[in-house]
């Protein structure tokens, strides 16, 4: 919440960067750009003793309306299921007051069922509940935390953002993990982060158990630690190295360099980014291999124009992972990733590509299009005699912080398991 009676910035954002900040962090093709693992620090309020850390907490949350309407073709008859499902919920939650740098902080996530549109519970889509087909709501994040200028340090369940662990808001329920999460900022522009993870929940959590459950995050595995260390060596560019151990799955070795590159101001820049990951198989889990990417979105005035390559070495009977959440690959699409076609044809090598193009349509000059946003979207992904298309049409508005609309059209096509489908996904998110 701002104060009304803050003075002034002292450095106000330039237009260039407050363009950079609406383009980059929207829809399917910027997903995968400069400052999605950054973390983004806020003063905290300061307490005089306990009582006044619960005085002067901050509510905060997020309300949600999602529909969702899933048509797959089930070959080789023409015969097609439909499963669709409504939703209403979000994020209630709130922080204290820090008192002698420690605080509190809470959020429930929240999935109710609109049952007047939505069908039977036979034909329901099961992306917004529970694997009872019921609605849920559950404390997905309760940590204490402590901040200085030196470090942040989060313990209990938390939303962290790493290349193999991060929240992949794609659904009505975000992933959390249990563990413990430390942000060391050496200067400006060095950072270290160091985390331990065992449990988690959150819509990509789910198997035998829902996705409002935490659970391990591998079979009798002890859980996960990471460790990185990130470079900002230019204004919106950065170098970082992570280091991943999945205890009985998998110790991923992750490195990247991504940024933006001004060729005429405002008008004319280029987002680039370089990837290259080292997955070694631990405990025969067959989990392991080596990812290259690269990736180029060229943008002028309010077009964009992106493409993405990634290539898989796997050995006979592996595949990659996208770890516990979306993945850090840039050719991932709505649903398609490269550890997709991995998983489903074990040992073969893999190529995937992405090309994107979109519009910003504030830039058209029209006062009534101010804040919409449309981007169309077409990936291929291949194995050895295997093949997924995917393509996608994605529109946006943002109104200011509080208003959050997207609409998401999906078409995928799969050679390897016959899955044809085409899936149209609508939210719409009101932050307070």
């Amino acid at each position: 919440m701002i104060d009304a009676a803050l003075p002034m910035e002292e450095n106000p954002p330039t237009a260039i960067e407050k363009s950079l900040k609406d383009m980059k962090q929207r829809g399917v093709i910027h997903s995968k750009v400069s400052g999605r693992f950054e973390t983004v620090k806020e003063l905290p309020k300061k307490a005089n003793d306990f009582d006044e850390m619960f005085n002067y907490a901050d509510a905060f949350g997020q309300l949600r309306l999602a529909y969702i309407d899933n048509v797959r073709s089930i070959a080789p008859t023409p015969t097609k299921t439909k499963k669709s499902a409504s939703a209403m919920g979000g994020e209630l939650g709130f922080n204290t007051a820090y008192y002698y740098g420690f605080g509190l902080h809470l959020s429930a996530y929240i999935s109710q069922t609109l049952e007047f549109l939505s069908p039977e519970k036979k034909d329901i889509n099961s992306d917004f509940v529970n694997l009872n087909q019921d609605s849920f709501a559950y404390l997905a994040e309760a940590s204490l935390d402590y901040t200085s200028d030196l470090f942040q340090l989060k313990v209990g369940r938390v939303k962290v953002e790493t290349p193999y662990a991060n929240s992949d808001d794609i659904r009505m329920a975000a992933n959390t993990f249990e563990g413990a999460y430390l942000n060391i900022d050496y200067t400006n522009k060095l950072t270290t982060q160091i985390i331990a993870l065992n449990r988690w929940a959150g819509y990509d959590s789910q198997n035998t158990l829902s996705q409002d459950v935490f659970k391990d995050l591998y079979p009798q595995s002890a859980g996960m630690a990471i460790v990185s260390l990130t470079y900002e060596y230019a204004k919106n560019s950065e170098v970082s190295v992570w280091y991943s151990y999945i205890d009985n799955m998998s110790a991923i070795a992750y490195a990247e360099v991504i940024g933006i590159y001004f060729v005429d101001g405002e008008s004319f820049h280029i987002d680039y980014g370089l990837q290259a990951s080292h997955i070694q198989e631990l405990n025969n889990s067959n989990i392991g291999g080596d990812v290259l990417g690269a990736m180029s979105i060229l943008h002028y005035k309010g077009m964009f124009l992106g493409v993405s390559y990634n290539g898989a070495i796997v050995d006979d009977g592996n595949y990659i992972t996208d770890g516990f959440g979306g993945g850090p690959y840039y050719t991932s699409l709505d649903e398609a990733s490269i550890s997709v076609i991995s998983e489903a044809v074990p040992g073969d090598d893999l190529e995937a590509f992405r090309i994107g193009a979109g519009y910003n349509l504030k830039k058209t000059g029209v006062n009534q299009l101010k804040g919409y946003m449309v981007e169309l979207v077409y990936g291929e992904l291949y194995a050895e005699k295997e093949k997924i298309k995917e393509k996608n049409i994605i529109l946006t508005y943002k109104a200011g912080k509080k208003w959050y609309v997207e609409g998401i059209y999906t078409n995928y096509n799969s050679s390897f398991n016959d899955n044809i489908f085409d899936r149209t996904l609508f939210r719409v998110n009101y932050s307070f």
